[in-house]
């Protein structure tokens, strides 16, 4: 974000660019950028948005008329400042018309240039879009670095991005996400593409505040993928990632160092100890963070499974007043491990569930037991608004997640077999997500002690459909007959096909996804449903409605059709008999 300002200029004589060209730069405030025709001049706002574009009026092929209407129908730049350059004036009215803020008339000369220049930038000052808009490359920002100033500065407005034709937007509302556009994937998926642009260009329109340039001056590099053999930052200069993974073993175990600074006092706060079989590379992390392990003050302890806790005792060894927040039923099992209890702040002793600390931050504790443990708890961030959930939201590993530490809307089985592996019974998922609903703010991430971090979207997306799962327990006692699940699983593929002759998979996939019964209650790849958890007809009922909602009447009945069809050939008619009740199907449409 350099202080000197952008201009494009655009003329199809070489002599007059080279004019111009030489009074911005022996002005010392400005960056010429040139071109002889609109093709060379889209192409440079590809690659750098201006601060003011001079174009000629008459130029071959596309004139500057047709030009300017063209910067004004694109949304990231139809609040550029345009000037036009002419020797004919009887076009003028016609190019302000088309957009145009101001003219020069050939011939010029330097004082005329630079005045008409200073009169656009003083009017543009009284301009509220355009004086409180930021902009810059996705190369030097990331997209999560854009959206993290916008949560900071609670920014209500909008974020306009630019890569190679292709645009997407994203709406705010005090610093968060309202909905996200980009082609016509669902907000989830739009959210995930457009994080993976690493070029392009990127507007901030906030409606009511002004933000300075220097705001996003990035403090370090931008990675291209996260290196996970390093210390990586979570929140800049706030929160970072010790953990390390093992892709072998499907496992991802993640150890957390928080620092709270209040300017005469600072606290290191690691959440998780992590497994002795790792502790060397928790070490590397923290040590080069901190340090030495001896600055680390505290430590979270939200298992009570040594396997997952005992590189406490190299923390304390190093640091003999580490100080842990734990719950009482946890410390009674890492008493014989050699924790130290004259240093322990038990959870259930905390006023209000709320732990203050000496940096005037706080933290809000979150029981959820028997997940999985009896005294489970998570920890709420008040100020960063990350939730540290403990085992809960966790998720395996596998070689596609292999170079990416957050999670994407695709990474959703790897969740799920998680919670069906290792929690008792989705009453308990239930419980703890409805304790997570009535946090206020709601958690902008979630950081779990296993897998991947989830954040934006993916925390509600996949809050969502954990709440419907069946886990544990639950798979044993609704466990139906091997050849009804087969067949209702058939069925529904059958349908599948039906369908894609009216719509592609995507189509179907997108219904799938937007309700978070069917994707919490099946399986799905290659184009199928692989498998069918908990009551196989409510899914087939379920599956059918979301194809058939929001469609008019005539495509909603030939799906109905291709269904009665295939219920009629697996004998599934009973399951159908709800489903083809008008009242039926409208109130259960109310609850979806």
């Amino acid at each position: 974000m350099a202080n000197r300002r952008t201009v494009l200029i655009v003329d199809d004589e070489e002599s007059i660019l080279q004019s111009l060209q030489r009074i911005f730069e022996l002005s010392g405030d400005f960056e010429v950028i040139t071109a002889q025709n609109v093709e060379e001049a889209w192409k440079a706002i590809s690659n750098t948005l201006p601060d003011l574009i001079i174009s000629d009026i008459a130029m071959p092929e596309v004139d500057g008329i047709e030009f300017c209407k063209m910067i004004r129908n694109n949304e990231i730049t139809r609040n550029l400042p345009f000037i036009f350059l002419t020797a004919k004036s009887e076009r003028l009215l016609e190019g302000i018309k088309a957009g145009g803020d101001d003219f020069i008339l050939k011939p010029f000369n330097l004082d005329e240039v630079m005045a008409k220049i200073e009169a656009i930038f003083r009017r543009i000052k009284n301009t509220r879009e355009l004086v409180v808009q930021l902009k810059g490359t996705l190369e030097d920002y990331s997209l999560d670095d854009i959206l993290q100033l916008c949560h900071e500065k609670s920014v209500t407005g909008a974020i306009i991005l630019y890569n190679q034709g292709e645009m997407g937007k994203i709406t705010l509302e005090k610093g968060e996400i309202k909905d996200i556009f980009y082609s016509d994937f669902s907000p989830t998926r739009a959210l995930d593409n457009l994080r993976m642009w690493n070029s392009g260009l990127f507007v901030i329109r906030p409606i009511d505040i002004g933000l300075k340039p220097e705001l996003i001056k990035r403090k370090t590099p931008k990675p291209s993928s996260p290196k996970l053999n390093e210390l990586i930052p979570v929140v800049e200069e706030t929160l970072w990632w010790v953990g390390h993974r093992d892709i072998d073993q499907h496992l991802q175990v993640n150890s957390f160092i928080r620092v709270f600074d209040s300017g005469d006092k600072k606290i290191n706060f690691q959440f998780y100890a992590g497994s002795d079989i790792y502790f060397d590379q928790h070490k590397e992390k923290i040590v080069s963070l901190l340090g030495s392990l001896s600055h680390v003050h505290v430590l979270a302890l939200t298992s009570s499974s040594p396997e997952l806790t005992l590189n406490f005792q190299k923390i304390q060894e190093a640091n003999k007043k580490l100080i842990y927040l734990t719950s009482r039923q946890i410390l009674n099992y890492l008493k014989p491990l050699g924790i130290n209890p004259r240093y322990v702040k038990p959870t259930d002793r905390l006023k209000n569930d709320i732990l203050k600390l000496a940096t005037d931050h706080s933290l809000q504790i979150i029981k959820v037991p028997f997940s999985p443990e009896l005294e489970s708890f998570m920890i709420y961030d008040l100020q960063t608004r990350i939730l540290f959930s403990g085992i809960l939201f966790s998720s395996f590993i596998d070689v596609a997640q292999a170079s990416r530490l957050y999670a994407l809307e695709e990474d959703w089985d790897v969740v799920r077999k998680f919670h069906q592996a290792n929690i008792p019974t989705g009453n308990v998922l239930k419980y703890a997500i409805d304790q997570v609903k009535k946090l206020t703010p709601a958690p902008l991430i979630i950081a779990p002690q296993f897998g991947l971090i989830w954040r934006g979207l993916t925390v509600s997306q996949f809050l969502e459909r954990i709440y419907y799962l069946e886990t544990g327990a639950d798979l044993m006692v609704n466990q139906n007959s091997f050849s009804q699940v087969n067949k209702i699983i058939e069925a529904c593929n059958q349908l599948i096909v039906h369908v894609q002759q009216l719509f592609p998979f995507s189509w179907i996939e997108g219904k799938m996804r937007q309700d978070p019964f069917l994707m919490a209650r099946c399986e799905l790849g290659n184009e199928k449903i692989s498998k069918i958890f908990g009551n196989p007809e409510q899914f087939f009922e379920r599956f059918l409605a979301n194809l058939m909602r929001g469609e008019d009447d005539h495509i909603a009945g030939q799906i109905q059709i291709f269904a009665n069809k295939i219920a009629r050939e697996h004998e599934l008619v009973d399951v159908l008999q709800e489903s083809n009740s008008n009242n039926g199907m409208s109130e259960f449409f109310r609850n979806v």
